[in-house]
């Protein structure tokens, strides 16, 4: 009889859910990648579910306080996390966070992965992935890259090791500070997703070298991949999820696992989803984002590791 109630209740809450307006907390500023993904999916569920689903950016320490937001947010399916990879990443590499990635989140589902754009400032002599390599080789530490989050700071610094290559990290809250730098000349290299890169390289003011997936991308077929470009076996893209905070009852996981894959099937919705780099949409199971996240942890842990970045 008490496992009847309970079921009869989760059952309960399901249906009465939701109760009021949801957020999806961004853990980055108004208009990088993310912050985009969150944007596109977040008005169809609105309608999909009867209530308001607003973006909330909190940006700061890699996304490290907007994911200890969700991670103690009440467990109702309220709270909503755009996840990415620095929810694997930033453990190895920060001393302490405060959330565990495996504990504190309900995963609900892969929205879908997308490319970077390893990019340098038009005034850098460097017209190919090749060169930029032989000049940070022969300007060992001369050369600053801007890490606009924890993902694309190891991505750069495993660039840095598969490359024999040392250059130098500055951190920035966000795609659009780091890309402001990277125009001006401030720094002279940054990597980022093809969404935001791609659009400042069609318009001449920074110089696109390569994209870091295992293929060419169809929203840049021109660009080679690194892997092509003289440092074999580099890839390292970036996907997106929704996930709720951890607890979160199994039937609300279920609908929103259900309505965010209804979404990611329209035609209108992918192909804005193609403007950010995400060519094919690949919602899953909950399990399969959660094995995921664990499969992430071990990678990033070694690239920490190797590279011997830190943050304290």
């Amino acid at each position: 009889m008490a496992l009847c109630a309970a079921g009869l209740s989760s059952v309960a809450l399901a249906q009465a859910w939701p109760a009021k307006p949801l957020r999806v907390v961004v853990g980055f500023p108004p208009g990088g990648p993310v912050d985009l993904v969150a944007r596109i999916v977040s008005p169809r569920l609105s309608t999909q579910l009867g209530q308001p689903v607003l973006v909330e950016n909190r940006p700061g320490a890699d996304a490290n306080i907007a994911m200890e937001i969700v991670a103690r947010a009440a467990p109702d399916g309220h709270t909503l996390l755009l996840i990415q990879p620095g929810v694997a990443i930033n453990p190895p590499l920060y001393r302490t966070v405060p959330f565990d990635p495996l504990k504190d989140f309900a995963p609900i589902s892969l929205i879908g992965e997308s490319p970077n754009i390893v990019a340098v400032t038009n005034s850098l002599p460097a017209g190919n992935m090749q060169e930029l390599v032989a000049l940070a080789r022969a300007k060992k530490g001369a050369l600053f890259y801007g890490a606009t989050s924890s993902p694309t700071h190891l991505a750069t610094e495993l660039l840095n090791t598969m490359a024999g290559v040392y250059t130098v990290r500055v951190p920035f809250k966000g795609a659009p500070p780091a890309l402001t730098a990277l125009m001006s000349g401030e720094v002279q290299i940054v990597m980022s997703s093809i969404g935001t890169l791609l659009p400042l390289a069609r318009a001449g003011k920074v110089r696109a070298l390569a994209v870091t997936s295992a293929r060419r991308s169809t929203a840049a077929p021109d660009l080679p991949t690194v892997d092509e470009s003289g440092v074999p076996g580099f890839v390292a893209t970036t996907w997106y999820g929704l996930a709720a905070t951890g607890g979160t009852p199994r039937p609300v996981i279920d609908r929103l696992n259900s309505e965010l894959r209804k979404l990611l099937g329209e035609p209108e919705v992918r192909a804005q989803l193609a403007g950010q780099g995400i060519d094919e949409p690949t919602p899953g199971t909950p399990e399969q984002l959660a094995e995921l996240i664990r499969s992430e942890l071990i990678k990033w842990e070694k690239v920490v590791r190797a590279s011997g970045a830190t943050i304290n």
